[in-house]
């Protein structure tokens, strides 16, 4: 585990951010019958599966889950699965950290030719270092870092167990 001096969020921090974004998406998405959960392989996935769990709980929508898949060295490689209809759907793009947005640019690409009624992006951490022309609509914990500086979150299969600095 890394020194107390550089971890960000505990698990029961992140566990009350995860409870709080969820929140937020059934506020602005109450009067939708379905969601669309697009967590970004490998981390951002783990997220997806716990607001997908929370707001399973709490939401009286459908919400589904679908994978994407992203090779950031060649990003218009980019595919999902199970590829679910989306047709005027909401669908929300979630990922661990957002940095320059580059990988959610190029992870809402699939989505882009099925004409979503919205694409929104949820993010654990949102470092304000923008690139890209990304807008997050939901973050966990917004943070404004040096650019040599690096968020990482560590998980362990479907947990997650801290973010931290570096």
């Amino acid at each position: 585990m890394q020194t107390l001096s550089h971890i960000i969020l505990s698990r029961e921090i992140i566990a009350r951010k995860l409870q709080r974004m969820a929140y937020e998406i059934y506020e602005r998405n109450e009067q939708v019958s379905k969601i669309i959960l697009a967590g970004i392989a490998d981390r951002g996935t783990v997220v997806a599966k716990k607001i997908e769990a929370l707001l399973k709980q709490m939401a009286p929508f459908e919400v589904i889950f679908t994978e994407i898949q992203l090779d950031k060295t060649h990003p218009l490689a980019c595919s999902w699965y199970p590829q679910v209809p989306i047709h005027q759907e909401v669908v929300i793009v979630i990922d661990d950290v957002a940095n320059t947005g580059r990988t959610l640019f190029y992870a809402m690409k699939p989505f882009m030719e099925a004409i979503p009624a919205s694409i929104q992006t949820l993010v654990l951490i949102d470092r304000q270092h923008k690139s890209f022309p990304v807008h997050i609509d939901y973050t966990g914990y917004s943070l404004a870092t040096t650019l040599q500086e690096q968020i990482f979150v560590k998980t362990e299969g479907e947990e997650i167990l801290y973010a931290y600095i570096s």
